[in-house]
């Protein structure tokens, strides 16, 4: 279980990095004459999951599946996933439609995390709805970053024992006008919960997490009749264990809305 567990979470900081920096699908080839790409991390769009699986990675490129692909029966379009693909870039890339048929070899769903308005009083209050039982390490050092108007990507480092499954991530705002109107930021509180033992979590574990923070932009522009300058995400890290602290820290993330 352990040896699983460490693949995973190499898996997942690979492709946390390849995201951040920008990396194409058809970059990083093994040299001029290897054309053959192994186990690529790859972060898109569910178009279609039924029998097969095809995905739209985030600069463009469209991958369908040679292979049966499991863990996708939960999966329904528009969902994002991070995907680990292999295929030789001078076979299977069609370069007029930007396709790419690949072999998968595991997948997972990471959006669908629930996004939560309270009041300040409420979250602030003895009997919080949302709180945390697990602090994190660290948001901040891989950028989180919009993919698009309304989906907050977040790369989490949090420490965990076997099972990312274990681990909650959600996001919460307050709705209330004092902490809404005539700010030029939106403040989101980054939550975490596990449900793994406690003292066995000692291995730094990397997730995505993506967010739909649509009805959080709502409320702000109600009261502002616009969008926000910037995402504030407030993050409870502890970088020593997985005890929640009592002080936070601030990663901002600059929003503009495309029309």
């Amino acid at each position: 279980l352990k040896n699983m567990f460490m693949k995973q979470m190499k898996f997942f900081l690979v492709a946390l990095m390849a995201v951040v920096m920008g990396m194409s699908v058809t970059s990083c080839m093994n040299g001029d004459d290897n054309t053959q790409v192994n186990n690529r991390p790859i972060l898109g769009k569910v178009k279609d999951s039924f029998l097969s699986l095809t995905f739209t990675s985030l600069d463009g490129y469209t991958f369908k599946s040679k292979n049966a692909v499991e863990g996708t029966t939960n999966l329904m379009t528009n969902d994002f996933i991070v995907a680990s693909c292999s295929y030789d870039a001078a076979v299977d890339i069609d370069p007029t439609t930007n396709t790419i048929n690949a072999t998968i070899d595991s997948v997972e769903k990471i959006s669908g995390n629930s996004v939560w308005g309270t009041t300040k009083a409420n979250d602030e209050g003895e009997n919080p709805d949302h709180a945390s039982n697990r602090g994190v390490i660290s948001v901040s050092d891989l950028t989180p970053f919009m993919i698009d108007n309304y989906n907050l990507l977040i790369p989490i480092q949090y420490f965990a024992f076997e099972k990312i499954a274990s681990h909650t991530f959600s996001l919460v705002y307050y709705s209330d006008e004092d902490e809404l109107k005539g700010k030029t930021d939106l403040k989101l509180f980054l939550r975490h919960t596990s449900i793994e033992e406690d003292e066995k979590e000692i291995y730094r574990a990397f997730s995505y997490r993506v967010f739909d923070i649509s009805n959080a932009l709502q409320a702000y522009k109600s009261f502002n009749d616009k969008y926000p300058n910037n995402i504030i995400i407030v993050a409870e890290t502890n970088p020593s264990d997985n005890d929640v602290p009592k002080t936070t820290t601030t990663s901002s993330v600059t929003y503009t809305f495309k029309e």
